[in-house]
């Protein structure tokens, strides 16, 4: 789905520090950025830059004050940040310094190109849907966190586990699997595939429902519309539950614990320069080397 523009000013540059050649990259971005008279902002305590033109954010501020944050990383990065400018509506643009880069827009060899387009609004914005996770745990409130890819639930060691499944009240299936991918369209092409999910365009705004290894033949990913409210309940002996956010964000619960999952209120705005179709990206990302 493709948004609204609104016009940009300032610009937030967000670096993942483990990539030894993002410092250098973000130094020619901002360089770039200033000369043709945008407000350039970074994260405090990323990287210090010279010059009196660039604003210093802390935390509370860096994601939601810039007009739009330019991810200097992989995809893995851009999802992090994907999950902190959600509840702002941000858009974000991804320079690619990773390996397979989905999400990312620009490579980092044709980083002026792309902000090039970027500042001359030759640009649009798609927005991608989110899930939102209710954790409700024995004498505390709940808690509650979103995810762009998926959402996993796991056991912390190598058994197997007894996981039923809800939606809206009945049960869709009783799973013996290693866990639970509970996925976006956006998500299928991560770790749902590799667990055997269907491939959805992102224009759709469906759930996937995709046990890992299950041990029954027949087990097979579910499609749920996107207003469906999932409830997962586990076996009695289950211990050492992990609920994990896009791979990154991990929970630990208990079989007496609530979990929720359905589709949260707030999207990923990515930045888009061309018109490339998912399909085509999907393809070339897959055949490539990497």
């Amino acid at each position: 789905m493709q948004a609204e523009l609104k016009k940009i000013k300032e610009i937030g540059i967000y670096l993942n520090m483990d990539k030894p050649d993002s410092p250098a990259l973000a130094e020619k971005c901002i360089a770039y950025l200033l000369r043709n008279g945008f407000k350039t902002a970074l994260l405090e305590g990323q990287m210090n830059y010279p010059d009196e033109g660039v604003i210093y954010y802390p935390k509370s501020l860096f994601y939601r004050k810039p007009d739009c944050i330019l991810v200097l990383g992989g995809d893995g990065t851009l999802l992090f940040v994907a999950r902190k400018v959600c509840f702002y509506s941000i858009p974000i643009f991804g320079i690619n310094l990773g390996k397979l880069g989905f999400l990312t827009e620009g490579e980092a060899g044709n980083y002026e190109e792309a902000l090039k387009n970027l500042s001359s609004g030759q640009y649009y914005i798609e927005e991608r849907m989110m899930l939102s996770c209710s954790i409700k745990k024995e004498n505390e409130s709940a808690c509650f966190y979103v995810a762009l890819n998926d959402v996993l639930v796991k056991s912390r060691g190598f058994r197997m586990m007894d996981i039923e499944a809800k939606a809206n009240g009945s049960t869709i299936d009783k799973f013996r699997a290693d866990g639970l991918i509970i996925a976006t369209p956006t998500g299928s092409t991560g770790y749902s595939l590799a667990a055997g999910g269907p491939v959805v365009s992102p224009q759709a705004s469906v759930m996937i429902l995709n046990p890992i290894c299950p041990h029954r033949l027949h087990d097979r990913s579910y499609i749920l519309p996107e207003d469906e409210v999932i409830r997962l309940q586990f076996g009695e002996r289950e211990k050492d539950i992990m609920v994990t956010f896009d791979g990154q964000t991990t929970v630990s619960i208990t079989p007496k614990d609530s979990i929720k999952i359905k589709k949260a209120t707030y999207c990923t705005r990515l930045i888009r320069l061309n018109q490339m179709s998912s399909y085509d990206r999907l393809r070339i990302k897959l055949t490539s080397e990497y």
